[in-house]
């Protein structure tokens, strides 16, 4: 695995400098992309935690039985 500093070093120091514009406009899309969907998910499972933390008892045992066997009664298509 490349290091994220080689990365920085490899973009900084010339890896994309015989790209054109447009290129560069996407590669730049791309990583903004990157970065708001990896920030979405870190902000979603923090609310998913911070709503479970929230549970009262009654309702979490509720949860628990709701969601008993799912895996077996629900299976993935593969």
């Amino acid at each position: 695995m490349i290091w994220k500093a080689t990365i920085d070093e490899s973009i900084l120091g010339g890896v994309t400098k015989d790209l054109s514009p447009e290129t560069l406009d996407e590669i730049l899309d791309f990583i903004k992309f990157k970065k708001l969907k990896m920030f979405e998910k870190r902000s979603f499972q923090k609310k998913i935690d911070k709503e479970l933390n929230d549970l009262g008892e009654t309702s979490l045992t509720h949860l628990k039985e709701e969601f008993h066997n799912y895996k077996e009664l629900y299976p993935r298509e593969q």
